[in-house]
């Protein structure tokens, strides 16, 4: 072969793989214009504005064949706006991932998502909507700093342990720290059934436990799932005694046209089972517009009721896309 040639052949070849170890960039948004009819907080009704409630940048690159790594910036006006009212980003997943130390499993190291909530929300979908049960009500954080082990030891099976410092994805405070375990099995395409829990350390005793259980069964038509939790914190009432909650969420959609689904979510919550006068019912309701696989728009209603007060009643025209 003549020298030019082969130094074209090389140098594209060099290209290609230099291309093919490339950062991958992706991101979603969402957001609403929602207004509110109703609230238990009288400075809330007739309040309305045009507002975003979740970004992300995510960076995924591939360091080798056995390490890849992420790094995710997030912005929530919720959580990570300055002292100043400016709206400003934080650090979501900052991750290592050493995907070839285990066959058909990860060893991943850093600020990453637990399995009680991001596995719950992979099966339902729809978190532009609402959070799952465990995340709207601070059951758990979704992200944590800390060392995973999971594997798929087969098609229908996976498992899973987390040790994390149960501080989110924000600065270590103390020297407790919270465990993780999940076990998913799909018996079906259509079906998945998760069970997963956690243990925490807390000062004073207050140790907590959580155990979770998603069942859900989906096909082109229609979905439908289930999601219960109870959680325990030690030492955590006045008078020394265990603190128990528990919440049950149901999910489902149904295809109405080739575009359009009907949501519905219903949420029953019980933030400490010795009082029975602090119950709330979340019920949600959506029409899901896909005006192409990567942008949709979501008129909907959302309710919450409580046993002594009045209910909080939004409408909101929720619109959500990735990149």
């Amino acid at each position: 072969m003549k020298p030019f040639p082969t130094f074209l052949t090389m140098l594209f070849a060099s290209s290609l793989a230099v291309a093919q170890n490339s950062p991958r960039f992706s991101g979603l948004m969402f957001g609403d214009y929602y207004y509110i009819i109703k609230s238990h907080d009288p400075a809330q009704t007739d309040f309305q504005a045009f507002d975003y409630r979740r970004i992300y940048l995510t960076t995924d690159y591939d360091i080798s064949d056995g390490f890849t790594s992420r790094f995710k910036l997030e912005s929530d006006p919720g959580v990570s706006t300055l002292p100043n009212g400016k709206l400003s980003v934080m650090i979501k997943d900052a991750y290592l991932d050493w995907k070839s130390l285990i066959e058909n499993g990860h060893v991943i190291l850093g600020v990453q998502g637990t399995w009680n909530i991001n596995l719950a929300e992979a099966i339902f979908g729809y978190r532009s909507l609402e959070k799952t049960i465990q995340d709207l009500h601070g059951i758990s954080a979704s992200r944590d700093m800390g060392i995973s082990i999971s594997k798929n030891f087969s098609p229908v099976f996976s498992a899973g342990i987390l040790v994390g410092n149960n501080s989110g994805n924000g600065l270590w405070t103390n020297r407790y720290k919270r465990g993780y375990i999940y076990i998913q099995y799909k018996p079906a395409n259509e079906m998945v059934i998760l069970v997963d829990g956690d243990y925490g350390g807390a000062p004073l005793k207050r140790y907590l436990r959580t155990g979770d259980v998603v069942v859900a069964y989906t096909n082109s038509s229609f979905s439908f799932g289930v999601q219960g939790y109870a959680q325990s914190k030690d030492h955590s009432h006045p008078d020394g005694s265990t603190l128990t909650s528990y919440g049950l969420s149901v999910n489902g959609w149904v295809q109405l046209f080739d575009n359009k689904r009907l949501v519905v979510r219903f949420d029953h919550w019980n933030p400490d089972t010795r009082v029975s006068n602090d119950v709330q019912n979340l019920l949600i309701a959506a029409l899901d517009y896909t005006i192409n696989k990567s942008v949709h728009i979501m008129p909907n209603i959302e309710t919450t009721t409580y046993t002594n007060m009045k209910p909080d009643v939004t409408l909101r025209g929720t619109f959500y896309f990735t990149f």
